[in-house]
């Protein structure tokens, strides 16, 4: 198990918005670092993506397209 030093001022933080959100310091620590380490994986991943010219030019032109509004909305397919 991992542990870590919360500094007193941060720790105050978070019990604060714990409490506005019903949740323990604890369950809303994690929850916001679980959260965190999802967005750097998604960050990770389009940095991945624009490693080579060629899909550099493919990401930037899908995001140009869905800028521009032309983009077709589908369900998710569950596995």
């Amino acid at each position: 198990m991992l542990h870590i030093e919360i500094p007193d001022r941060l720790r105050d933080k978070i019990a604060a918005i714990a409490t506005l959100a019903e949740q323990t310091p604890e369950q809303l620590a994690l929850e916001m670092l679980e959260e965190r380490i999802d967005h750097q994986s998604a960050y990770l991943e389009t940095a991945y993506l624009k490693s080579s010219a060629r899909n550099r030019e493919r990401l930037d032109q899908a995001i140009g397209e869905i800028r521009r509004g032309r983009f077709e909305e589908r369900a998710l397919i569950d596995d």
